[in-house]
């Protein structure tokens, strides 16, 4: 039994197991989760959630070895520190052999054509990968194996606590609308589209349809009755475009109601197995932002409806400054893990440049995430298979940093400036780079300022504003910093490097980086574009 699936949930009453199962199963109210308890502890240490298209796209399936293979994948991941484990099952099909779903596979022939109507709509670039993944999701089936159930087995063999993720709006290939990824619930049920909603997101499914909402609480169904899980995942980051353009409103408490509906089939599959199974949501980083798509992920907290609550960027970028401590202060005493999600994709300024985390950006964002309030780090899209500068070893020593503060404080980290990928309908947001100016003002949190024995450094990479290339004046909490190198670069960019003195940074949890010209009346303008703060022990 592992350390954290079996934690009891605050309205699960589940003394009454064995009791009375009659009132669980019929959804009876029992004591609200603000009232607490003594025996509920949240989960600590590394919450990883696999995409099941890092496997299946990313892996081998040799005659026989398809147990094996995820065997070993799951290893990899043990040994990176994993407390829980996320196996994420569908998009807008199965991964497996569902009898509620279309699986990823039905009407592809192995054998076939590139030519055949199964591929047909796809760019032609794209059928090779695409047949690969969906090739071995197919070999794993047909030697036998049960992709989610062996994910189970192996992380309960591993001491790992084996989690089941759902996605729960997918809309990847939205622009081809008989692209094989799509299923044939929503290629037969246009009517069932958000409306007014141009863009990625316009062929998002209305969960104001009550079809909409029995379709997916048929997975959950089969997931529950399927899989031996430790917990439910509920991820409504792909995609949190629930509700039609103007009626995220009117949404919410329908997906309340439906909310309360999925927390009593949960406890009845509670029941049935005779342990405890969490459920848990991933929601956008402002609680703010995420109450007006119609996800009111606190007031499910306080209800008692779910057991964790991860809070997260999308996609585009790692975020570095989510309001953790505002999301405690809201949760109040409710008895909830708060987690604090990690994305692997770093870009500093919208449309920018973008590159996969390092090691010390992930430890910098994971430093935030436990130092600002969150009970554990919750990574997305970390693939062991897939990061060309993380070799196995950085990998899980990196993620092994990541289950406690104490250990990512004893790591080189870097915090940068990025910006949030989600935003309220109709809210006017700005991204805090790129600015231009000629005194430009950032505040920056950096988490928890190092001893002797460590330096601190400060990179500004800028752009050419008309003439102005010259390298800015920079301060910290108005003290100058020393330059310490500087690469000028082609189409007027240059990075800078300064010297930022420990002592300057002591005493407040956000720090003031000013950049301006060393000549008061000069009228050069700069323009930023990407801006980190990075610590290393001396040496380093």
């Amino acid at each position: 039994m592992s350390q954290h699936g079996r934690v009891w949930g605050s309205c699960r009453v589940w003394w009454f197991v064995g009791l009375v199962p009659s009132l669980v199963l019929a959804g009876a109210t029992c004591m609200s989760a603000e009232a607490g308890r003594a025996d509920w502890k949240p989960i600590k240490g590394l919450m990883c959630n696999i995409d099941d298209s890092v496997f299946f796209w990313g892996s081998t399936i040799e005659d026989g070895k398809a147990g094996e293979t995820i065997d070993r994948y799951v290893d990899v991941m043990a040994g990176a520190g994993t407390t829980v484990l996320l196996c994420n099952i569908n998009a807008r099909r199965t991964n497996y052999r569902s009898k509620v779903w279309d699986a990823y596979w039905d009407g592809y022939d192995p054998k076939g054509s590139d030519d055949q109507p199964f591929l047909a709509p796809m760019p032609r670039d794209e059928v090779a990968s695409y047949r690969k993944g969906i090739g071995n999701a197919l070999a794993v089936y047909e030697q036998g194996v049960d992709y989610p159930a062996r994910m189970v087995e192996r992380c309960r063999h591993d001491g790992i606590s084996p989690w089941i993720s759902l996605r729960m709006n997918d809309c990847h290939y939205n622009h081809i609308s008989d692209h094989p990824f799509h299923g044939s619930f929503w290629r037969k049920n246009p009517q069932f589209a958000r409306q007014n909603c141009p863009g990625y997101f316009a062929t998002c499914l209305d969960y104001a349809h009550q079809e909409v909402r029995q379709y997916f609480m048929s997975l959950i169904d089969e997931a529950l009755e399927r899989f031996d899980m430790d917990g439910l995942e509920l991820d409504f980051m792909r995609e949190c475009y629930l509700f039609s353009a103007g009626k995220e409103a009117e949404g919410r408490p329908i997906l309340t109601e439906w909310m309360r509906e999925v927390r009593k089939h949960v406890n009845a599959a509670a029941v049935k197995r005779g342990h405890a199974i969490q459920l848990g949501v991933r929601v956008p980083s402002r609680p703010e932002v995420s109450l007006a798509l119609g996800l009111d992920a606190v007031g499910w907290a306080k209800e008692g409806i779910v057991d964790v609550l991860v809070v997260t960027p999308r996609w585009t970028t790692i975020e570095f400054d989510m309001p953790l401590e505002k999301w405690r202060e809201m949760l109040g005493s409710a008895p909830v893990t708060l987690a604090g999600g990690l994305e692997i994709r770093y870009q500093p300024a919208p449309g920018g440049p973008a590159s996969i985390v390092s090691a010390e950006l992930a430890a910098g964002a994971a430093i935030e995430v436990l130092s600002r309030g969150a009970d554990v780090v919750y990574l997305f899209n970390y693939f062991q298979n897939s990061h060309p500068f993380w070799e196995v070893s950085t990998y899980q020593r990196s993620l092994k940093a990541m289950t406690s503060l104490a250990t990512l404080l004893q790591t080189p980290r870097t915090i940068g400036i990025t910006y949030r990928d989600i935003t309220a309908p109709g809210e006017a947001y700005r991204a805090p780079l790129p600015a231009e100016g000629k005194e430009l003002v950032f505040p920056v949190r950096v988490g928890p300022v190092p001893g002797d024995g460590w330096h601190c450094q400060l990179l500004a990479e800028l752009g050419r504003v008309g003439d102005a290339a010259a390298v800015p004046a920079v301060s910290v909490n108005g003290k100058p910093c020393e330059l310490l190198k500087d690469d000028a670069a082609e189409g007027g960019r240059r990075v800078a490097v300064f010297k930022v003195p420990l002592a300057d940074l002591r005493g407040t949890d956000v720090q003031q980086v000013k950049i301006s010209s060393k000549d008061q009346n000069s009228p050069l303008v700069y323009r930023v574009e990407r801006l980190e703060v990075s610590f290393a022990p001396n040496g380093r």
